[in-house]
């Protein structure tokens, strides 16, 4: 114990202590700032009330208005939201169902199947775009809302099934063999066991597919068509076209529906173990 200091309220052992490292602190402090500040000049700007994206004219609210009535930015925000909301679902449940069958696997090949599943995580998103859109042909559709909801449920699979996959090894064997034991077949236990002790892993997994999915302009810019843009893909346009405030108010209402998200999901556990 004598290996270790006091820092605030916890004991860390002396070889991580950051006072070792003078540099730590400022290379730290650089990274949060580097990350941050653009997020606020980005909040700032959206009150400008000039023309221009980052030349300061004056505070207004005149662009939020803008945007809450700009019929084809809302469009292209209700095709984004359907899109992620329904490939999340879809993702969900298709890596929810991978996971239960590859942890009956655990002898045969699983290790095989979790690294086949995860490969779209650590491969280049132009090559997926690429090799989706000739997929996409091949079997007869065109680029559209149906080739997005493919696409984006492929790739949102292996982000859904991370968390579910870290919640599934953390509950223990031990309780499936009890309730075994107790006399649950297969599907009681996955309705009554299984999914309750799985809600935080899903919620994760979803919360985390659906942010991808809103985010992604690459594959979505491959496969969006007339009709089917997404925001992301409709920002770029406005951007290449020269970028307003309009472009500054969509991401800081991105922006806050993170913060609510996150905050939300973050506080409803903690306020339920509190009344538990």
């Amino acid at each position: 114990m004598s290996e270790l200091i006091t820092a605030g309220r916890k004991r860390v052992p002396r070889a991580l202590d950051s006072r070792s490292f003078p540099g730590v602190g400022p290379v730290a402090i650089a990274a949060l700032v580097f990350l941050y500040l653009p997020m606020l000049v980005t909040t700032i700007y959206a009150f400008n009330s000039g023309d221009q994206a980052l030349v300061w004219e004056g505070f207004s609210t005149h662009w939020f208005g803008y945007v809450l009535t700009n019929h084809t930015m809302i469009d292209t925000a209700v095709t984004s939201v359907q899109l992620a909301a329904a490939a999340t679902l879809t993702a969900v449940v298709m890596a929810l169902a991978f996971a239960l069958a590859v942890d009956g696997l655990r002898r045969r090949g699983s290790a095989l199947a979790n690294a086949l599943m995860a490969a779209p995580l650590v491969i280049p998103e132009v090559v997926l775009a690429v090799a989706t859109l000739a997929f996409i042909r091949m079997i007869g559709l065109q680029p559209g809302f149906l080739s997005l909801y493919l696409a984006h449920t492929t790739f949102c699979i292996p982000f859904a099934l991370m968390p579910i996959r870290s919640r599934l090894d953390g509950i223990g064997r031990e309780v499936f063999e009890a309730g075994a034991d107790l006399g649950a077949t297969a599907v009681p236990m996955l309705w009554r066991i299984t999914l309750p002790l799985l809600v935080p892993g899903l919620v994760s997994g979803a919360l985390l597919s659906f942010v991808i999915s809103m985010d992604d302009f690459i594959i979505s810019s491959f496969l969006s068509s007339a009709g089917s843009t997404t925001l992301p893909v409709y920002l770029y346009g406005l951007i290449r076209r020269g970028p307003t405030p309009a472009i500054n108010v969509v991401a800081l209402l991105l922006l806050a529906l993170a913060v609510v998200v996150t905050s939300f999901t973050y506080l409803a556990p903690k306020k339920k173990r509190s009344e538990s």
